[in-house]
């Protein structure tokens, strides 16, 4: 082309400090891509390591990464054109032994930037660009710390030639590189240095102006029957720490890999080593044989519980160091093993095609890459398909479940150790949110001295029983391993001999009113909220107990359960935390009121509050306060005095751990006691509540009935109550967000539309003005001022759509028996959830949401978009979206009928028309009574809606004993309909 430049005078303008490998001086190469990386840089292990490559989508294209990047002297990878989405965990496209960090692209297909960083090199986000797509340039940044010297290094990419990007990137460099010694940036830039014009000389001039050098290379683009051109670029701030730099190619690819060896010294590469017990191989009859012959003596002798728990756990750990004792395991990272010997000499194959057809372009070597390149396909796609089946099939749920997780389904993000300052992180999870004023603090226990006691008899604690102690460790699930290093692996094969034992420590522990101190130390593992976590309230604390502390927990949990149950102590309007309740017979409780509210021409006004860390804020003092005034006796004060106090935690990653923190508020994360000590503690908020409310643990719904012309006495109504709720929760220590608050007017279109909302007086939370909206999320269900429910129908098909995209990649490997479940499990749920709240669904949303459905199936069934999925429904014995959801709908009726743990607000709506003794004909045997209304509104109440469902059941079914047995009928009885 004319405008086409010599390369010698483009590469006159940089540094030639460098040896530069250009693609082609490894076209006869016999090496795949990997080994040729490895070859390259193994001649400096001592530098850092770069590559880039524009991947052309990293789920496309992954088992080509895993095997080209397979290299033990690769640092960093920087990906252009990632195609990743919010969607696809990073778990599932890891490369072994590289933290994965990721600037996804939302709201249209492809882009993306992403790097994998070698665990270990420390680093932190300075710079990304907005993940929705504008049309201009996307990039990462990254500031790493190598031996105490901070390089910037960052990915660029522009998504087309005509994007006019400069004047950001001129902001980018301005703001970025002057800060840093050493600046390593790589991208697909678009613009392409093998042509002289203006954008040529833009970047030209940009990369000067900052003293910046653009290493030189060929052309790194080929797309077929365009010519070659050089948009791949690397740009450096001392091109004379270059060792080496060139391209490679890569087969996945239109553009090349180029990489380059810097001279600055990374971190030393060290192993990683686990602990683990070899439970499997004990010998479970010589195991019971040694502990029968423990002598417990010293156990039932001691006089303290920290020395029972003490002696216990020695004697327990010396047993099972001598059957299964702990052993370092080195982590070995093994790419993919459907990544055969085979698959790497065909992908060898594939490559020495590419480079050749690269070389001498023609039809006959076109036709011999493409068969190379089917064929590698084709292996790849049957090995890891053989993979996923020989480790599924003939498994049990436990085993298919643990496989599942190592591929990245239902497996939460864990952080390196190495990547994270521990102590920082545990030292801001140990800190309250709140801190409470002294005298606010004696004033609030004051008055809590002063309350009434219950008329009932004071909460005592009863001796446990082997029995008890039994039911409890079995109801704990956990195989978490707590500090002392007692797990449930280890108490259930013995179980029968030293349950004596653990029921005497237990008594003690309760009658001595003294919690071990072994048992009040927790671990806690670091979860990120978001992608990319760059601070530390980007992080979630998951507490590790010791097993048997959660053991003594549960039996606490039980007997305190059935005090505050009997005696009637906690709102019946608190559904966090209590049997039979749930946010789905909270959420029924509140759109019930407010449908019966439009059935008689009235409005509701609902307001949304909102706690901030509320389980971290509980202060002890009060807490205990509380209990006493609940007629707790003085002992079991003492008992959970011991309980709340003396707590510590510390931060616990790989290899790595932080210092012990002390805890001075909150209950203890992670325990089994927790929320219902939470639940206790909040619920003092109810008596200063005058409107109708709804709690559950800290979502608090505050809502208010009126008439059109009464608005303004209920919005006065409603800031009394927010003044009064300001006010406890300032003498309770915890802290109210009023811009996370909302606050909503909901009712008939006609009656809503008559009043003027704009000219509402302000809804006002300590000082904070409440804005009404028109949308609220409220427990997961997303409802807005008319209960029309377009709204959440969307976000549920967000959800499903999110979550499928996520299980997409791996629809052609599983077998059909686990795609069903991971359906079942994943997706329908999402579906499912609060569906008896909205039966005022139109039709359209309806078949919206049977569409979603049809999702489910045609993954299990690998049906394409429009094959019609009738038959594989009914093969499944699936229900239709519409008696899907009655059957839910009377089931859960049925257990309100029979369950008297389910909540009374819900249980007191229903009654029967005809007692369970009278005389009556078998076809009215066990009707309702239908609900009075007078419109529609209450008619797709839940209430008035299950009636219906119920009194149309055949006379059986109604009549059936147990909810499993009427599930089973109610879905045959649905299912013998015509659809």
């Amino acid at each position: 082309m004319s405008n086409d430049i010599p390369d010698d005078d483009f590469f006159s303008c940089s540094s030639t400090s460098s040896s530069f490998l250009s693609a082609a001086s490894s076209d006869s190469s016999p090496l795949n891509l990997g080994d040729q990386i490895s070859s390259l840089f193994s001649q400096y292990p001592n530098n850092l390591n770069i590559a880039h490559i524009n991947a052309q989508s990293v789920p496309r294209h992954y088992s080509d990464l895993l095997a080209s990047i397979n290299c033990a002297h690769l640092d960093a990878l920087l990906i252009s054109e990632s195609f990743l989405k919010p969607s696809l965990p990073s778990v599932h496209y890891s490369l072994p032994g590289f933290v994965l960090i990721r600037n996804d692209r939302t709201g249209k297909g492809g882009g993306g930037v992403a790097m994998y960083l070698r665990a270990g090199i420390p680093y932190k986000i300075i710079s990304a660009s907005p993940s929705a797509y504008s049309g201009s340039a996307e990039h990462l940044f990254l500031e790493i710390t190598l031996h105490q010297v901070r390089m910037l290094l960052g990915v660029i990419y522009s998504p087309n030639l005509t994007i006019d990007y400069f004047d950001s990137l001129d902001s980018l460099f301005n703001n970025f590189c002057p800060t840093y010694d050493h600046v390593v940036l790589m991208g697909d830039f678009n613009t392409c240095l093998l042509k002289n014009n203006s954008r040529t000389h833009k970047l030209q001039s940009l990369t000067s102006s900052f003293n910046l050098s653009i290493l030189p290379l060929s052309a790194t683009h080929h797309f077929p029957n365009c010519s070659p051109s050089l948009l791949d670029l690397m740009i450096v701030s001392k091109p004379n720490n270059v060792s080496v730099h060139g391209q490679l190619t890569a087969c996945f690819s239109y553009h090349d890999l180029i990489f380059m060896s810097y001279k600055i010294r990374p971190p030393k590469r060290k192993p990683q080593y686990i602990h683990l017990r070899n439970y499997k191989g004990i010998d479970l009859e010589a195991l019971l044989r040694d502990a029968v012959g423990i002598d417990w003596t010293e156990v039932y002798q001691s006089s303290s519980v920290d020395d029972m728990v003490k002696i216990f756990n020695n004697k327990v750990l010396n047993l099972y160091d001598r059957y299964a004792p702990t052993r370092r395991v080195k982590i070995k990272y093994v790419p993919a093993p459907w990544l055969t010997p085979a698959i790497k000499d065909a992908m060898a194959s594939r490559d020495r095609a590419k480079r050749r057809l690269k070389r001498c372009p023609s039809e006959h070597n076109q036709f011999l890459y493409k068969e190379q390149r089917n064929r590698c396909s084709r292996m790849c796609r049957d090995a890891k398909r053989r993979y996923f089946h020989n480790s599924l099939d003939n498994r049990n749920s436990s085993e298919v479940w643990k496989f599942l997780k190592t591929v990245g389904i239902g497996k939460s993000p864990v952080v390196s150790g190495k990547d994270t300052d521990v102590c920082a992180l545990n030292k801001h999870f140990s800190l309250p949110p709140v801190t409470i004023d002294p005298h606010v603090k004696s004033v609030t226990l004051n008055k809590l001295s002063s309350l009434p006691m219950p008329q009932c008899s004071p909460f005592e604690f009863c001796p446990v029983s082997e029995s008890d102690v039994k039911k409890s460790i079995q109801a704990i699930s956990s195989s978490a391993v707590g500090n002392d290093n007692v797990c449930s692996r280890m108490i259930s094969p013995i179980l029968p001999v030293i349950l004596p034992v653990l029921t005497h420590i237990f008594n003690f522990s309760l009658f001595s009113c003294a919690v071990p101190g072994a048992w009040k130390q927790a671990h806690i593992i670091p979860l990120p909220k978001i992608p990319n976590p760059a601070s530390l309230t980007d992080f979630r604390p998951i507490s590790i107990l010791p097993f048997l502390s959660k053991v003594l927990e549960h039996i606490v949990h039980q007997q305190l359960s059935r005090f505050l149950s009997s005696n009637d102590l906690l709102s019946p309007f608190q559904s966090g935390f209590r049997p039979g309740h749930s946010t789905v017979t909270a959420l029924l409780k509140v759109t019930d009121d407010i449908r019966w509210a439009m059935d008689h021409k009235s409005l509701t006004l609902l307001v949304l509050l909102d706690f901030s860390s509320a389980f971290n804020s509980v202060d002890f003092e009060i807490l205990l306060g509380i209990l006493k005034s609940l007629n707790f006796s003085s002992s079991t004060i003492r008992w959970f005095d011991s309980y709340l106090h003396g707590r510590s935690q510390r931060v616990r990653l790989d290899e790595f751990s932080s210092d012990w923190c002390s805890l001075t508020a909150g209950v203890p994360q992670g325990g089994v006691l927790s929320p219902l000590l939470f639940s206790i503690f909040i619920n003092s908020v109810t008596r200063v509540i005058s409107s109708n409310f709804h709690l559950y643990a800290d979502d608090l719904q505050l809502y208010h009935h009126f008439r059109g012309e009464d608005a303004e006495a209920a919005v006065s109504a409603v800031n009394s109550d927010l003044e009064l709720i300001g006010e406890w929760s300032r003498s309770f220590g915890l802290q109210i967000n009023p811009k996370k608050s909302q606050a909503m007017i909901i009712g008939g279109r006609y009656m809503r539309n008559k009043l003027d909302i704009a000219s509402l007086s302000p809804l006002w939370l300590n000082g904070v003005k409440i804005e009404y909206v028109d949308t609220a999320k409220n427990l997961g269900v997303i409802m807005d001022s008319h209960l029309s429910w377009s709204a959440h129908v969307a976000e549920v098909s967000r959800k499903v759509h999110y979550t499928f995209h996520s299980l997409k990649c791996l629809q052609s490997f599983l077998p059909l028996k686990t795609k069903i479940s991971l359906a079942q499990t994943l997706i329908q749920p999402i579906i499912d959830y609060a569906d008896a709240c909205y039966l005022d669904a139109t039709e359209e949303l309806l078949n919206k949401l049977e569409r979603l459905q049809n999702i489910c199936i045609r993954f299990a069934f690998n049906l394409k978009k429009y094959d019609h999925v009738s038959g594989f429904r009914k093969m499944l014995k699936w229900l239709p979206i519409r008696f899907r959801r009655n059957s839910r709908i009377l089931s859960l009726l049925f257990n309100i009928l029979h369950n008297p743990k389910t909540p009374s607000y819900l249980r007191e709506r229903f009654s029967f028309s005809h007692p369970s003794d009278a005389l009556c004909r078998s076809h009215l045997k066990n009707l309702l009574k239908s609900p009075p209304h007078s419109t529609d509104f209450y008619s797709y109440s839940f209430t008035a809606h299950a009636v219906r469902l119920w009194n149309a059941l055949p006379p059986d079914i109604r009549g059936c004993q147990t909810l499993s047995i009427f599930k089973s009928r109610v879905k045959e009885h649905y299912l013998s309909l015509p659809s």
